[in-house]
């Protein structure tokens, strides 16, 4: 199935619509001190970086598909494989970014402008550093290169990598029966909700975002028997909830 960038597009604001209306008349935490607002200041960070991302760092990323040297374009595979190889190889090194960004100190500095956000919601799940998106998108480029990704297996990864991100991200909750069966194969909003705690601890777990079972095959999951009593943020930032401390204070105080 070959899906377009604007379908994807299309899908992808489709269902941030459907999930910001669903945790409008169903919140998991009806706690939010303004949604307006919090949609506001988040929006205001997401619009920017699509501007960006678009001008400078989309076509890097298109650039590096379709190699003719890649390891893809030199082996003879069934476009089903080739396909579940790229969803594989792309979402494995999408946790390991996680870790390191977790791990580094200077790449934390960018990373927990994401973690900072005190009242998560679907709208937390697009709401990150630049610099974080731009180093994330050059280390992915070099993975597409080396495999010769086809940019169509690219998108249709994103299609469900995004959609995913922005189910676990939604200030909602599917329920405990059926985040338990979620969770085996994909990563729930319960499984995720603990990793946005502001408790070290927690923070540092739970790295997957479509596929849960490297954070079982590497020993980093973790699940609450409540989620309800779990406090977001980054301790310490907790108060830098404007504009220009979101993309300024987060990343440099």
């Amino acid at each position: 199935m070959i899906i377009s960038p604007s379908e994807k597009q299309s899908l992808i604001v489709s269902l941030l619509v459907i999930l910001y209306i669903l945790e409008c008349v169903f919140p998991y935490f009806d706690t939010f001190k303004s949604k307006a607002a919090h949609t506001l200041r988040n929006g205001i960070v997401i619009g920017l970086n699509a501007i960006l991302l678009n001008l400078f760092l989309v076509p890097v990323a298109l650039y590096s598909m379709n190699t003719g040297w890649g390891l893809f374009s030199r082996i003879s595979l069934d476009w089903k494989i080739e396909l579940v190889l790229t969803i594989v190889a792309i979402d494995l090194l999408t946790y390991f970014l996680h870790v390191w960004f977790h791990r580094s100190p200077l790449l934390w500095r960018f990373h927990r402008m994401h973690h900072s956000d005190t009242e998560m919601d679907v709208t937390t799940g697009a709401r990150f550093h630049i610099g974080e998106h731009a180093f994330s998108l050059l280390i992915r480029c070099v993975l597409c290169s080396v495999l010769a990704v086809k940019s169509h297996f690219v998108i249709l990864y994103e299609l469900l990598f995004l959609s995913n991100v922005f189910i676990h991200h939604a200030n909602i909750s599917v329920g405990a029966k059926l985040d338990r069966l979620y969770r085996i194969f994909l990563t729930s909003p319960d499984m995720h909700k603990v990793h946005h705690s502001d408790v070290q601890e927690e923070t540092n777990s739970n790295y997957t975002s479509l596929f849960s079972l490297w954070d079982r095959i590497f020993r980093t999951y973790r699940i609450s028997r409540d989620p309800k009593h779990i406090t977001y943020g980054v301790k310490g930032l907790e108060n830098d909830q404007t504009v220009p401390q979101i993309q300024l204070r987060s990343a440099i105080k």
